[in-house]
């Protein structure tokens, strides 16, 4: 697993942030992230599995003219926000991309037909281009959440704490999301 992982990074950082990316379409752009994917309809399914009452991030009133995009990348700053609240770790500069497959296999067969590598993961967040790839069926706002850790992880400490260092940080941000929205067993 870490060598597939290893080779995936690697393949990635050759190919650059196009390829990284892919050929879906953007559907948020908001203050942290740009989210892709490739149908537009998935921006009402994320807003779903975030689990949170997305309508607080609208402008509200009669003349409101948030779209759902627009919803979308307010939400996921919201997010980005609690997951640095939890963290105490506040980086305000950060920009990166959410790259949105349908789930699991088309993850899997992006990875296969992009990069020839076999990739048998829910998502993934891939510092040095700033993207994480995630599978909408199989995410979570906890997912998300232990991603979006691992982006602000990365870009606070000169030296990255080791892998086992930021599992147990981002498993405690996932714990936290799902906690704090009633979502434990």
């Amino acid at each position: 697993m870490k060598n597939s992982v290893a080779a995936i990074l690697a393949m990635i950082f050759l190919c650059g942030n196009a390829y990284a990316q892919g050929a879906g379409n953007q559907i948020a752009g908001g203050t942290f992230f740009s989210v892709y994917s490739d149908s537009k309809s998935d921006a009402y399914s994320l807003l779903a599995k975030i689990d949170t009452n997305y309508l607080l991030y609208s402008s509200g009133g009669a003349e409101a003219k948030d779209d759902v995009g627009d919803i979308l990348a307010k939400t996921l700053d919201g997010l980005y926000q609690e997951v640095s609240d939890i963290l105490d770790i506040h980086i305000y500069s950060f920009k990166g991309t959410i790259r949105v497959l349908p789930d699991k296999q088309a993850l899997t067969g992006y990875f296969k037909r992009t990069y020839g590598i076999d990739f048998d993961e829910r998502s993934l967040y891939y510092f040095e281009k700033d993207i994480i790839y995630i599978s909408l069926a199989d995410m979570t706002v906890g997912m998300l959440g232990h991603e979006m850790a691992h982006a602000i992880i990365s870009h606070f400490f000169v030296v990255p704490p080791p892998a086992k260092i930021q599992e147990v940080l981002c498993g405690y941000v996932e714990y936290s999301l799902r906690k704090s929205r009633g979502n434990l067993p």
